[in-house]
């Protein structure tokens, strides 16, 4: 056997990578959805909704 060989293929890595992504991308969406309107409600109390 060559140790030369990755351990895992390039493949398996870069689904685990994507799917990290997606998950992180999935929270910080729900995050907004749930967080979003105090978040806006806040900037407009400020006067920096408009900005947003």
């Amino acid at each position: 056997m060559d140790d030369a060989d990755d351990k895992y293929p390039k493949s398996l890595i870069a689904t685990v990578a994507a799917g990290g992504g997606l998950l992180l991308a999935g929270a910080a969406f729900i995050g907004w959805i749930v967080q979003g309107p105090e978040m806006f409600l806040a900037m407009a109390e400020n006067g920096l909704s408009w900005c947003f």
